[in-house]
């Protein structure tokens, strides 16, 4: 069987629409090239995992999502014709991330038959800009792995740490009357309640300390529902909060703030599925990382990633194009970057390997202490 081309196989992804909650189209044909190459993969919906190596040794992920946003306007070229023009490929989901879940394939597909020290494990999710609901499938059925790499635009730079994202409201109850009867009948407007206490609040809030890759945690106003018709004085208001979390910070921490800041409201979490991530620097995974990616320290992202699922797994977020072209026009990925990312991947399996595997003996290690 000859080797998959990381160039040929991002057309062939590229040229097949995708958008998150359609992507059965995409997973067939993943499917069908995986079964090519003598390789069942397990669908889970429209998310996929294969797996090769030996079992019993520490469990490694490479993992990138199928799924894009949707294409949108402001387009110049056709976002899904999947034709290289000169060295780069144009197109929804080129960038993020069908570079990436291309040469993960690859990469995977060369570690078949191989003596590895553990297991290489392939998932593709669907979802990941929506719900990372194929992340959540693919955790729950094979359960977490020693390790992961997840595939997004990353530059090949090692990032370590990730923002979490909460959404939290507040809510302001009143009584309502006819607005003809305002003079004369009592009655407590939600609406005037809710911009009162909220003029109290400064553009953008932060949580104490600064974590040393991501700065500070933030929390802002988005939204401000109230009243469904204009001759009636509304009887609830509700504003919506984004919080942007660095680690430690949590959204109970943030729903504490927003008492102390707006004592008439009720606060409430409404998500907090997508929490804070960080990977200590010193572990073996990051280290390996950093070496096969030829940099001398890992950083951090505030965008987020199917990472966020992967709390208490040792994880680092890396793949080939740059993050500034995800979700725009004529979103691009260069075909440098692609073999940059093909490259990286394949080098970091079994350094990867190696390292959780020191990492499990470090673990497994009995403590002693000094009498």
């Amino acid at each position: 069987m000859s080797a998959v081309s990381p160039r040929t196989l991002l057309s062939q992804l590229v040229s097949i629409p995708s958008s998150s909650g359609s992507e059965g189209a995409i997973a067939d044909f993943v499917s069908s090239l995986l079964a090519e190459h003598g390789v069942r993969a397990e669908r889970l919906g429209h998310t996929l995992l294969a797996r090769t190596g030996r079992a019993g040794g520490p469990r490694f992920l490479l993992c990138s999502h199928l799924d894009t946003v949707p294409v949108g306007e402001g387009w110049t070229r056709d976002p899904l014709s999947g034709v290289w023009s000169g060295d780069r490929l144009y197109g929804r989901g080129a960038n993020d991330a069908k570079a990436s879940v291309a040469t993960m394939i690859c990469a995977f597909l060369q570690f078949l038959g191989s003596d590895l020290p553990g297991e290489l494990w392939l998932g593709l999710t669907e979802c990941e800009e929506t719900n990372n609901r194929g992340m959540a499938a693919l955790l729950e059925h094979v359960g977490a792995p020693d390790g992961a790499v997840i595939g997004e635009p990353t530059g090949i730079d090692v990032v370590r740490a990730q923002s979490g994202l909460a959404v939290l409201k507040a809510q302001w109850s009143g009584s309502s009357c006819h607005a003809a009867h305002v003079a004369r009948v009592e009655h407590r407007n939600a609406l005037l309640a809710a911009v009162r206490d909220a003029a109290s609040l400064p553009d953008y809030l932060l949580l104490p300390d600064a974590h040393p890759l991501l700065g500070k945690s933030t929390v802002v106003a988005t939204q401000l529902a109230s009243g469904t018709r204009h001759n009636v004085v509304p009887d609830a208001a509700e504003m919506v909060f984004d919080a942007r979390l660095a680690p430690p910070h949590s959204a109970a921490e943030v729903a504490a703030l927003l008492r102390e800041r707006l004592p008439a409201a009720a606060i409430s979490i409404r998500s907090e599925r997508l929490r804070p991530f960080e990977t200590p620097a010193e572990h073996p995974l990051v280290e390996a990382a950093l070496a096969t990616a030829g940099r001398g320290e890992a950083s951090g992202s505030s965008t987020l990633s199917d990472m966020a699922l992967l709390q208490g797994v040792p994880a680092i977020k890396c793949g080939p194009g740059l993050t500034a072209r995800s979700h725009t026009p004529d979103e691009f990925v260069t075909l440098p970057e692609l073999e940059a990312g093909a490259a990286f991947y394949s080098a970091l399996v079994p350094r990867a390997l190696q390292a959780l595997a020191v990492a499990r003996a470090a673990a497994a290690k009995p403590h002693t202490s000094a009498l």
